[in-house]
């Protein structure tokens, strides 16, 4: 618990100050952690003979961010590309690069790269630094309240082969907590109350999906934490694993429901 504290302490400054500054400052932060996460799912499925193209991983993340102007078809063009040199790999390559090690490649890119450059696409755009933070707030809202309740409430398991430690009680301290803390952001932005309500309703859910997603992929390849770059929290993944989904939840709010 000590050293869960005190990497907050450093870390969540950090995480913050790059925030505020926004553009290339911002771009290449991302641009750092998504290398950082993407090696730890390389440590973690190459003892499985699947084969991860950093390099190649690092470049669609440099041509993502920095591309101008910063728009989505541009994101789909270079995923495109992406695809195509993973299957003149896979010709030139045969048999040692395998389709397994392909879909991998494309799995990793999705789950990693996009939903940062979704991050940096909110944060550029209008009252970006607001939204931003929201899709933080309610990250860490959700992660706070499970926490808590789950130590002080928590007696059923749901997943006890994916996450033996989650409770039913902490998911539900989890989405009241997300609830309230959202209700309280659309009052003082003078924004709908109702529809953040709900806005912490879905982000919650999808909080705690993307910690399940990332728990079975531990389970899967036998590990107990992507990484150890944050101690009392693991890897990169371990520590945004729930971010990366909700930011998701966020843009489509502000752009369907609030723009």
């Amino acid at each position: 618990m000590f050293q869960r504290t005190v990497t907050i302490l450093v870390w969540a400054p950090v995480f913050l100050a790059f925030l505020l500054l926004g553009s290339w400052p911002l771009a290449i932060f991302f641009i750092g952690i998504i290398l950082l996460a993407v090696n730890e799912i390389k440590n973690m499925v190459e003892p499985k003979g699947l084969q991860i193209d950093l390099p190649a991983i690092a470049f669609l993340s440099s041509g993502a961010f920095f591309t101008q102007p910063l728009a989505e078809k541009n994101l789909i063009w270079m995923f495109f590309g992406f695809l195509v040199y993973l299957l003149a790999k896979k010709v030139l390559l045969f048999p040692s690069f395998t389709l397994n090690s392909l879909a991998m490649n494309c799995f990793t890119a999705l789950y990693i790269v996009t939903p940062f450059w979704f991050g940096y696409y909110l944060r550029s755009g209008y009252n970006g630094l607001a939204w931003i933070l929201i899709v933080c707030l309610l990250t860490w809202a959700y992660d706070i309240f499970a926490y808590l309740a789950g130590c002080y409430l928590g007696k059923n398991h749901p997943f006890p082969d994916i996450s033996p430690n989650k409770s039913t009680e902490g998911i539900i301290g989890g989405l009241l907590g997300s609830v309230v803390i959202m209700i309280l952001v659309g009052i003082s932005m003078e924004l709908s109350a109702l529809h953040f309500g709900i806005l912490g309703l879905l982000g919650g859910i999808t909080a705690q999906i993307g910690d399940l997603v990332e728990s079975s992929l531990k389970r899967e390849y036998n590990i107990k934490d992507s990484g150890h770059l944050l101690p009392g929290h693991g890897g990169i993944l371990d520590r945004f694993d729930s971010w990366i989904l909700v930011v998701f939840v966020v843009i489509l709010f502000q752009r369907y429901v609030i723009l």
